[in-house]
């Protein structure tokens, strides 16, 4: 028979905590103190996603905030605040490697201050299972991190899968620890979904697990980045950026090696000309002719002929790759041509364009 009387109590650890937590509301304390990285953006001990399509500019957008919180330079007119940064870039580290080469060719001010404090992982890691994880702290432990970059969601997940929310969740959790270890933020780059208006891809535990997401749409040139969802900060800020081409050398074949940096842009050069775009084909060709800008665009410095702040390509550039989009068409590549031609004209006509020399570049 049990003695009751005597009976020790049993000690639970964690409701001896809950209890020391446990305050009314006359004990709390407002603190006015701003625990930021980039101040109204991001802050420290939270999680955020930039997300967009494919080609939008996200993760050149992801590595300029990276290099200037790692320089200690305000971004797009924000404060920021000094830390270092580490940059999963699990999608390669070569292309990330043109990436640095352009910014300090471009602003070597900022690069001389962020190369100490960005260090780079260019290999893949899962984040679906626990060992990588538990690999990359036991890499870093002794470091501080103020941020840590995570591109992509997708070449992070593993053998998981982005829709499934046991996988997303075991995700989400690893984390979730690497910000709870370091006492940093952790920025996911992602991919938006088949509709765009349900945010970025995969299972809706993530954006419930998330402080900031942040949507990355390409307005031809320009770029918009938007903050839909702010925890604790004020949604619906904007910024406006462009991406400038950048040309690093020449391969053993001597042609150029490019690559991007990003450009502060003001948001009334967006008032989305979205309503007088043209149609059809027509529309093709100009999607074409951003594309040949994205990949070969590069300035030329004759400012008699050329603008100084544009890209420009080759009509031959141009070309080519409006023939690649119009591939399947099943449509003979001499009408194709035609096409092309009538499409330049059309385009120029109406203000889109301009060409110089078997150049061109949008207005």
């Amino acid at each position: 028979m049990v003695d009751l009387d005597n009976a020790e109590p049993i000690t639970n650890f964690r409701i001896e905590e809950l209890r020391e937590a446990l305050l009314s509301a006359r004990d709390l304390n407002l603190d006015l103190s701003s625990d930021y990285l980039v101040k109204n953006w991001f802050a420290r001990e939270t999680i955020s996603v930039i997300y967009g399509d494919s080609n939008c500019g996200k993760s050149f957008l992801a590595l300029d905030i990276a290099g200037h919180i790692a320089a200690g330079v305000d971004w797009m007119k924000n404060r920021v605040k000094q830390g270092k940064v580490l940059y999963l870039a699990s999608e390669g580290g070569k292309g990330f490697a043109k990436r640095i080469a352009a910014i300090k060719l471009e602003n070597n001010i900022l690069y001389e201050n962020m190369a100490d404090n960005l260090q780079l992982l260019p290999v893949q890691v899962d984040f679906h299972g626990v060992d990588d994880v538990n690999a990359v702290i036991s890499l870093i432990q002794e470091q501080d991190f103020s941020l840590i970059v995570v591109d992509t969601l997708a070449m992070t997940m593993g053998a998981g899968s982005e829709n499934d929310g046991a996988d997303m969740g075991q995700y989400i959790k690893n984390i979730m620890l690497l910000k709870s270890i370091f006492n940093c933020h952790v920025m996911i780059i992602h991919h938006s979904g088949k509709d765009r208006g349900k945010g970025a891809r995969g299972h809706s535990s993530l954006r419930a697990a998330v402080d900031t997401e942040i949507e990355v749409k390409a307005d031809g040139l320009m770029r918009v980045a938007t903050a839909l969802k702010q925890r604790d900060l004020e949604n619906g800020k904007k910024v406006a950026f462009s991406l400038m081409g950048v040309q690093l050398g020449f391969d053993e074949d001597g042609d150029p090696i490019t690559s991007c940096v990003v450009k502060p842009e003001e948001l009334s050069s967006c008032s989305s000309h979205d309503k007088r775009r043209p149609k059809g084909d027509a529309q093709i060709a100009l999607q074409a002719l951003e594309d040949a800008l994205f990949k070969d665009g590069h300035k030329i410095y004759d400012a008699e002929n050329y603008p100084q702040n544009r890209n420009v390509v080759s009509i031959d550039r141009w070309r080519h790759s409006y023939m690649r989009m119009r591939a399947d068409n099943k449509v003979q590549e001499s009408s194709i041509r035609r096409a092309f031609l009538r499409h330049v004209k059309e385009l120029e006509e109406q203000d889109f364009i301009r060409s110089y020399d078997d150049n061109v570049w949008l207005v």
